[in-house]
């Protein structure tokens, strides 16, 4: 239900009441329930109401009860305080879940009916209050007896999860999947039945681009696949869920290109790109960013050299290289050990200049006055050989420099989601 509604009997395996002021709606509640497990919520004064007006009076007799004392009935403090440090232990020993236990707040002070909600809203219960429109001093006391009624709120869970889910998409917004992942698990541990579709598929959205971030491009693909077709099933009735859809459905194309070809592969360089672009927007983490930068230019360089030519960066053949720098090559990059010849980024690019590829020639032209300096503030960064931070701009240079010699549009470029829950 999504709005408090009149209903005439719910039945609850366990329920937890504040007890104060008049006993009849406490006795109504508990007749109309009929739970095996009560928790009485008492002040000092409303013990004695307790075991004198109330149980005497229930028409069945419950497997099980406890009460938990608030030492002040006027402190919220104190009350909250009481069922803090009670309520868990009570709620294991009965045994069942708690969307099993319904909470009645009638009963009690003000301040004991808020510290009751409070210690429970954690736990996925059930809400209720006895009502009536018939109550005493002209419509303003409490209800008259045989006028009571019972009004039931469904899991506040429900409402909440609105809330959790717009962090889900900020978090998610920032690449910290992760955190999103984690605040969907806790609605979902609480959240009803009906609501567990939707946001198990965004889980299971939010883990598959959580795995494409991390490289892990198989486990992706599994993630992804399931929750699309879900999403995609519910933006029938969601249509606010379509432009998520379609941009999952674009991402789940060149995920497959990746997965199907060779490497290294264009969308491995593409990807990585996609990958520093996240680093430095969306986290500011230049030097992660860098690093990967420099990687997308090792896998570019390997890549050309395997389609264009044949060669192979890690084995080399000395036939393969142009006589021009056949010396060279052989004396600084032979392997004493298996005596294979593996060339580093800035060879692999040489090595095309000379076979005279458009590619290499561009890298090796735009080298020494933009990519050079930039690749030297990176040899002496943190995740490289020194201790410097990488800052923006330089990150910004570098960007520019790999696109321009690369002939790469950022629209070839895979574009993670922006989530807007």
């Amino acid at each position: 239900m999504d709005s408090e509604e009149f209903m005439d009997k719910k039945t609850f395996k366990g329920m937890i009441v504040s007890v104060g002021g008049a006993p009849s709606p406490i006795i109504f509640s508990l007749n109309n329930s009929r739970p095996d497990y009560i928790c009485f919520f008492v002040s000092k004064e409303s013990r004695k109401m307790l075991e004198e007006e109330i149980l005497p009076k229930l028409e069945f007799q419950p497997r099980l009860y406890d009460w938990i004392v608030t030492p002040n009935a006027e402190l919220l403090s104190e009350c909250y305080s009481s069922l803090a440090k009670k309520l868990p232990e009570i709620i294991e020993k009965w045994g069942f879940s708690p969307d099993q236990i319904c909470v009645d707040y009638t009963g009690g002070t003000k301040t004991m009916s808020a510290a009751l909600v409070l210690a429970t809203i954690e736990k996925s219960c059930f809400y209720s209050y006895v009502g009536g429109d018939e109550r005493s001093k002209g419509g303003l006391g409490i209800v008259l007896d045989g006028k009571e009624k019972m009004y039931f709120r469904d899991n506040p869970w429900d409402e909440i999860a609105l809330a959790e889910k717009k962090e889900v998409s900020i978090l998610f917004n920032k690449a910290r999947y992760a955190s999103a992942v984690e605040v969907l698990e806790k609605c979902l541990a609480k959240v009803s039945k009906s609501q567990w579709v939707f946001l198990e598929a965004l889980k299971n959205m939010i883990k598959g681009y959580d795995f494409w971030d991390r490289f892990n491009h198989s486990d992706s693909k599994i993630y992804l696949f399931k929750s699309r077709d879900v999403l995609m099933a519910l933006s029938s009735e969601k249509k606010e869920l379509e432009p998520l859809v379609k941009q999952m459905e674009e991402n789940l194309i060149f995920l497959q290109q990746l997965l199907q070809n060779e490497k290294p592969s264009i969308f491995y360089f593409w990807d990585l790109l996609a990958n520093a672009k996240r680093r430095a927007e969306l986290e500011l983490k230049f030097d992660d960013a860098v690093a990967r930068l420099y990687r997308a230019m090792e896998v570019l360089g390997q890549l050309e050299l395997k389609e264009k030519h044949k060669i192979d960066t890690s084995n080399v053949k000395e036939n393969s290289l142009p006589e021009k720098i056949k010396e060279e090559f052989v004396c600084k990059y032979k392997n004493k050990q298996d005596g294979k010849i593996k060339i580093p980024l800035y060879a692999s690019f040489e090595l095309l200049s000379n076979l005279g590829n458009p590619l290499g020639q561009r890298f090796v032209q735009a080298y020494e006055k933009e990519i050079k300096p930039l690749l030297n503030i990176r040899n002496f960064s943190i995740l490289a050989h020194g201790f410097n931070p990488i800052k923006e701009e330089t990150f910004a240079k570098l960007w520019e420099a790999v696109l321009q010699f690369s002939n790469t549009k950022e629209e070839d470029l895979p574009k993670f989601p922006f989530l807007s829950l």
